[in-house]
């Protein structure tokens, strides 16, 4: 207990230490149906972000998926309460069987949708995404191995900025 409270009063005092200065950094928790995905979102200009991702899942008998992409997103006006946006997305997600040759499919996308700023440091969002799936010739992924797919998304996220 001693240590939560240590941790929260750190950040907390950081945060507000901090608080004056432009951000240029954060982490984002992007929640898509089952899947939750971790980005860390860079402002590269007053209006747009360049966010590497990374998830990764483990299934005891069945392997583990590693995941890596990278998101442009492009705010339509300054990030000031809520803001329409355009996204972008680029990634592989690499499956890793318990035994077996890794399997490697490729994910392009697009979106839209707004993000709310509580204040400089916390924002919330929706993103609506088109998608499509390149599948490896030996992927179940998808139901559909060597071939591409299409389909469409909603994801909610949630960032602090720091």
């Amino acid at each position: 207990m001693k240590k939560a409270f240590l941790l929260l009063s750190i950040i907390f005092i950081s945060t507000n230490i901090f608080a004056q200065e432009e951000k240029s950094w954060g982490v984002t928790a992007n929640i898509q149906s089952s899947q939750f995905e971790f980005l860390l979102p860079i402002w590269v200009s007053e209006t747009a972000t360049l966010s590497p991702s990374v998830s990764f899942i483990a299934a005891q008998e069945g392997g583990s998926d590693l995941s890596f992409g990278l998101s442009p997103k492009f705010y339509l006006s300054d990030p000031v309460e809520a803001v329409p946006f355009v996204s972008f997305r680029g990634g592989a997600i690499i499956g890793i069987p318990n035994s077996g040759d890794a399997i490697v499919d490729f994910l392009a996308g697009f979106g839209g949708g707004a993000e709310y700023f509580f204040n400089s440091s916390l924002s919330v969002g929706i993103e609506l995404q088109g998608n499509f799936t390149f599948s490896d010739e030996g992927s179940l992924r998808f139901g559909n191995p060597g071939n591409v797919n299409f389909n469409t998304a909603t994801s909610l996220t949630a960032s602090i900025f720091f």
